[in-house]
């Protein structure tokens, strides 16, 4: 335990209890990945008894275009895990709003007469930036660690971007490299994103990846509750349903099995909603399940005979980003097929089976052939476990020894 330390966590989580709001009011895709993630991030800090308390402005779609929300006043169920603020949710005028709530609700812990504070900010959203900036300015004690999931010039990688957006999102980002001079310290998905970052000399770490060192044997445990048709051949992905993430070369692959007792199982929304409604159509093997919680999307993974991250390593923004989607798949045990992108540890190879150009032949040999998957999980999970203090509560123990 850190003595003599407060911890605000400012982040865009919400609790599971919140779960059915969000995806009622939700007319996009819902952020799970990134839940996640936080959620990880918050029982991390529990493990290392550290006083703390988070605030939350959650990732909620903006209205009109990605949400019912007009003004977003809360959950009607109640949760403790964090506190939400509220703000004005009209797309164009809600950062403004976030920023000011958050400013808010920090000022409390601007007042508290401790030594050692810290904030830290999840993602490059500058409304929780501002935030953290407005209180190290306040009270100069203030430390600030930045955890960045993502770039925020390729956080967006959807066909349909407007040329507001475009403008919006370069004006957002010289936003941002201003606030950043403020920041002490850096969690980071991969070692290439000190180039898009200044980090400077400041101190960083790279961190892959969270899981939870019990996550085999209840995914093991869960696995044993499902019912599967032994009949039936599941290929799934979950994730979001966009062009850049090549779900078009995953439908087309697909189509090229044959066979009636396979399945591809599309789980998330995108660009592609459309195009994925129109194949599903046309072969009744591919179920297109869209928007599903992150409960369902579990399941999904753990019954699945391949899971499979289309996603290709042929753009530069691969180099700054480690798809969580592997790590969560290669927790099942079952065979993943992914390619190891420019960002990722070659230790990945590993793990996966890469497909570069041959994806359909790919899936067919290991459905047919069904090669023996045990061999590389139990690598990866020794890789893990080994590594469990990258992975676990200590990571955000070390995060507040960098800055204190």
């Amino acid at each position: 335990m850190i003595k003599n330390i407060k911890v605000l966590f400012l982040c865009g989580f919400f609790a599971k209890e919140n779960e059915n709001e969000v995806l009622k009011q939700a007319k996009g895709r819902v952020e799970y990945s990134a839940n996640i993630f936080q959620e990880k991030l918050i029982k991390g800090l529990q493990k290392s008894n550290v006083i703390y308390e988070v605030i939350s402005a959650p990732f909620i779609g903006s209205y009109p275009n990605r949400s019912f929300w007009r003004k977003f006043k809360g959950f009607s169920a109640t949760q403790n895990q964090c506190s939400y603020v509220s703000f004005n949710n009209i797309w164009g005028f809600r950062n403004v709003s976030r920023a000011k709530s958050l400013k808010k609700a920090v000022k409390h812990f601007i007042e508290e007469n401790i030594a050692n504070k810290l904030i830290i900010v999840y993602s490059v959203h500058t409304p929780f930036l501002e935030a953290a900036v407005y209180a190290k300015k306040k009270d100069p004690r203030i430390k600030i660690c930045l955890i960045v999931p993502d770039l925020p010039q390729y956080m967006n990688l959807s066909k349909k971007v407007s040329l507001i957006y475009r403008l919006g999102k370069k004006y957002d980002i010289k936003r941002f490299c201003r606030l950043n001079k403020f920041v002490d310290s850096y969690m980071l998905l991969t070692e290439q994103m000190t180039e898009k970052i200044d980090v400077r000399d400041k101190p960083y770490m790279v961190v892959e990846g969270i899981i939870d060192s019990n996550v085999f044997d209840e995914n093991e445990r869960l696995k044993q509750t499902l019912k599967k048709d032994n009949y039936l051949k599941y290929i799934v992905y979950t994730g979001a349903m966009n062009q850049k993430y090549g779900i078009v070369n995953l439908v087309e692959a697909f189509e090229k099995l044959s066979g009636e007792h396979y399945r591809l199982v599309l789980c998330g929304k995108g660009d592609l909603d459309q195009y994925v409604r129109e194949k599903a159509a046309e072969d009744t093997r591919i179920l297109v399940l869209g928007q599903v919680t992150a409960e369902t999307a579990r399941e999904w993974m753990l019954r699945a005979d391949i899971l499979v991250n289309p996603r290709e390593d042929n753009e530069e923004y691969t180099k700054y980003s480690f798809p969580s989607k592997d790590i969560e798949y290669l927790t099942t045990g079952n065979p993943v097929i992914a390619n190891v992108l420019n960002g990722m540890s070659n230790k990945y190879f590993q793990f996966v089976y890469t497909f570069q150009d041959n994806l359909d032949k790919l899936m067919r040999e290991l459905l047919i052939l069904r090669k023996d998957n045990k061999t590389k999980f139990e690598m990866f999970k020794n890789y893990a476990l080994e590594n469990s203090v990258s992975y676990t509560h200590l990571r955000a123990h070390e995060t507040l020894r960098h800055v204190v």
